[in-house]
């Protein structure tokens, strides 16, 4: 057991200073997916195991993109963008002053409908802007990443609401299914999983949408509360600072501005 004053010591530090076996203490969480988070399963494999069993097959990949666009590598932080409609997990970086698309993959399931999830068991995919809180090198889906649903803004609309089971245990993970999750396959969810566990703790953003905001302004699907209006306002202020295909360049012509591609 360790003791409480270690964890909250251990909480704090950046994670580029922790020893591995801090960092294992952070990260190996081993929640079983769609359950309750007091029900831990016990460890299969530690998070160290995890990397070295993958990390050699997928790190020179990462390290080729990132050097391609001229960065370092491993990033300081990521910010995943998952679009319901679309199935794609976009991965970005910032770097520099702007932001860099890495890659996206194929989300092979993510039930529901479009609106975000309120109470539990209505196998909706969230929809809001996350954080990853958890690592579990033991997923029943592989490997799983898991998001700080519910946050803020979903525990004061729930309230608002009168709702108070919203559910939890959201989870980016392998495997081709899913009930409000985001599922991506094994050998993505691989690729991923080591490239965030190399981002310091606490820098990855998760940005999750019904569709591609950039393309098409969100709007609250019928039937559903006002306050949804507020939250898409959000996303789409949020999905703005990324945008793969083009940029604003406001060069001189006489016919508007000029939208010069991006990488």
């Amino acid at each position: 057991m360790i003791p409480r004053l270690l964890q909250l010591v251990l909480a704090i530090l950046p994670f580029s200073l922790l020893t591995p076996a801090a960092a294992e203490f952070l990260y190996q969480t081993d929640w079983p997916e769609q359950a309750p988070r007091t029900e831990v399963a016990a460890s299969v494999r530690t998070m160290s195991q995890v990397l070295a069993n993958f990390g050699p097959a997928v790190e020179p990949g990462w390290q080729q993109r990132f050097s391609e666009l001229g960065l370092s590598y491993p990033p300081t932080n990521l910010t995943l963008i998952g679009l319901k409609e679309e199935r794609r997990l976009e991965v970005w970086t910032r770097a520099g002053g702007r932001t860099h698309f890495i890659e996206d993959f194929e989300i092979f399931d993510a039930s529901g409908l479009p609106g975000p999830k309120r109470r539990r068991g209505d196998h909706q995919v969230p929809e809001g802007i996350y954080r990853v809180d958890a690592f579990n090198p033991n997923s029943r889906f592989h490997l799983s990443m898991r998001i700080n649903y519910p946050n803020y803004f979903d525990r004061r609309m729930g309230a608002l609401d009168g709702r108070e089971d919203l559910g939890d245990n959201i989870f980016i993970h392998g495997s081709d299914y899913s009930e409000g999750c985001l599922a991506i396959g094994d050998p993505a969810i691989e690729r991923l999983f080591v490239l965030a566990a190399r981002v310091p703790r606490g820098r990855i953003e998760v940005i999750i949408a019904p569709h591609d905001g950039r393309r098409q302004p969100l709007e609250r699907p019928l039937g559903l509360p006002e306050w949804i209006d507020e939250l898409y306002a959000k996303l789409d202020l949020a999905l703005a600072e990324f945008d793969r295909y083009y940029s604003p360049s406001l060069l001189a012509s006489d016919g508007g501005d000029i939208f010069t591609a991006s990488p």
